[in-house]
């Protein structure tokens, strides 16, 4: 009886890779695989320590003392900074998910079905960033140390929108179109993102109507490490 074991007719790494054992060939995958990570957290920290660069910019401010009628030089952040935590460094930790959902998309155009790759990357780190990241933010300070949130009511917009993302996924995939995403839908998920940072910004900036009466030590204070 000849053997069952199936083998893959196309290489990846070189031309003859086929000719390889198996087990060769998965060592090989993992060593270029391992490499690609170590690029990649290589890549995470220098997109960091830029962000940081970027979000510690500050101009200076002059103003004049009513009583003294002496200047008084302020140096204010330029950016703000809960803006920067959702847009430029969200940004930057979710660029690998990113990318393999656009690669995905671009490589699925004109088909009626999506890819696996692209949704089930961005599903699948949304619950990763969810639970396990929050798991660590909490057994990772040393005993007898403290951390808090900075701000509560900017954590509380941000965990609104991060569970009405679910929410609303459900709503376009079961309910209003099962199983289609049309353009519009696209559309007003894009636009949902633009929300999520007007929302941010009036919490932070306490707007009236808009914004939960909640005060707590501004995060312009603390430094992005």
């Amino acid at each position: 009886m000849g053997s069952t074991t199936r083998s893959c007719d196309a290489y990846l790494l070189f031309n003859g890779e086929t000719l390889l054992p198996n087990g060769v060939r998965a060592f090989l995958c993992t060593v270029a695989l391992a490499y690609c990570f170590i690029g990649l957290s290589a890549i995470t920290a220098r997109f960091f320590k830029s962000m940081e660069s970027i979000t510690n910019h500050s101009r200076e401010v002059v103003t004049i003392d009513t009583e003294t009628n002496t200047p008084i030089v302020k140096h204010e952040k330029v950016w703000n900074y809960t803006i920067a935590d959702i847009a430029l460094l969200a940004f930057g930790t979710s660029f690998p998910q990113i990318s393999l959902a656009t690669i995905d998309a671009i490589r699925n155009l004109g088909q009626l079905t999506a890819g696996g790759l692209g949704p089930g990357t961005l599903v699948g780190s949304a619950a990763f960033d969810l639970f396990p990241i929050h798991a660590v933010c909490v057994v990772m300070p040393r005993a007898g140390s403290m951390k808090k949130i900075s701000d509560l009511g900017v954590w509380l917009v941000e965990l609104f929108w991060s569970f009405w993302a679910y929410i609303w996924l459900y709503i376009i995939l079961e309910v209003w179109t099962p199983n289609v995403i049309t353009l519009w839908e696209a559309l007003l998920t894009v636009l949902q993102y633009g929300l999520l940072l007007v929302h941010a910004y009036a919490q932070d900036k306490r707007w009236p109507y808009v914004s939960i009466p909640l005060y707590g030590s501004s995060p312009q204070d603390i430094s992005l490490t």
